[in-house]
């Protein structure tokens, strides 16, 4: 069984080497002797070594290929894939560089698809973390997939192509947009209860490193919080558009959904923790004083 495998990194230098060791550990277990293994490195604006690493690694391995995207962009990285470079597969393994898949994931994934015919993902659990139960929770309940690592079969890629479905350019969480896509039957609309479409692989999990106290986690998490302050704003408007409008109303930039009338409506979480990172995204959006002046990375 073929199964192509697609790797995000950007500025990864020091996590690809252990992701792809982790994933090729477990192409060797017992429940992954059947599945053939093909990897690409979409290496998309990074500023470190990660693309001399990746090519290390390519040398050493045959079944590893290397793309390199000039843009540090994960929605346009995963538009790559689906619509250019994915091989025809039995299913598709998406996969962040910065996470090690435990052993047997891979192979509880297909093995996830291929016992639910209605599915078209499949989702993995995370394994550490400190909100990891919750997190675990979450997508079983909601039927969600974790941009950490999750499956698509051959016919979901098939379907994205077909409806020519595209992530929005600088979207941030496009796990939650292909949820919601998956979960709609592709439509878009109100109508996301079909479940079916997303399966929950209770043994594929994953690992990464948790964030320390030092100047470069420190960075890492303030990015972070800005990240996941434009989501927020991003979810009220992008989902509004999609439930009312359908599919069909995908953007082909994220930033184009920012119109004077959406932000207008748009204001900070009143909590503490979220409050000013919330008001300088909105300043950003608005055009005003740029987010990292105020949160530099």
């Amino acid at each position: 069984m073929d199964v192509s495998v697609c790797i995000f990194a950007r500025n990864e230098a020091e996590h690809l080497p252990r992701c792809v060791a982790a994933l090729y550990a477990g192409a060797h277990s017992a429940e992954s002797r059947s599945i053939n293994f093909r990897t690409h490195i979409l290496v998309n604006g990074c500023t470190d070594d990660t693309a001399q690493v990746a090519a290390v690694l390519a040398a050493a391995d045959p079944r590893i290929s290397i793309h390199e995207l000039p843009v540090g962009d994960k929605a346009h990285a995963w538009n790559e894939y689906v619509h250019r470079i994915a091989d025809e597969a039995a299913a598709h393994i998406f996969l962040d560089g910065d996470i090690r898949p435990s052993r047997g994931a891979i192979a509880a994934l297909v093995q996830t698809l291929n016992a639910a015919p209605d599915a078209d993902g499949a989702a993995a659990l995370p394994a550490s973390g400190r909100s990891q139960r919750k997190w675990a929770a979450r997508l079983r309940h909601n039927h969600y997939l974790s941009g950490n690592l999750y499956a698509l079969s051959e016919k979901a890629l098939t379907k994205f192509r077909q409806r020519q479905l595209r992530l929005p350019f600088g979207a941030k969480g496009e796990d939650g947009i292909i949820s919601y896509l998956l979960l709609t039957d592709y439509a878009g609309g109100t109508d996301d209860r079909h479940l079916k479409r997303i399966a929950v692989a209770e043994d594929a999990t994953f690992e990464f490193d948790p964030l320390t106290f030092n100047a470069r986690d420190i960075a890492i998490y303030r990015r972070r919080l800005r990240r996941y302050s434009e989501r927020h704003f991003q979810k009220s408007v992008l989902y509004q558009r999609l439930k009312t409008l359908g599919a069909s109303a995908m953007p082909d930039n994220i930033y184009d959904i920012y119109t004077d009338e959406n932000l207008d409506a748009l204001h900070p979480r009143p909590d503490p923790v979220n409050f000013w990172i919330d008001t300088a995204t909105l300043r950003r959006l608005r055009g005003g004083l740029p987010i990292r002046r105020l949160f530099p990375a």
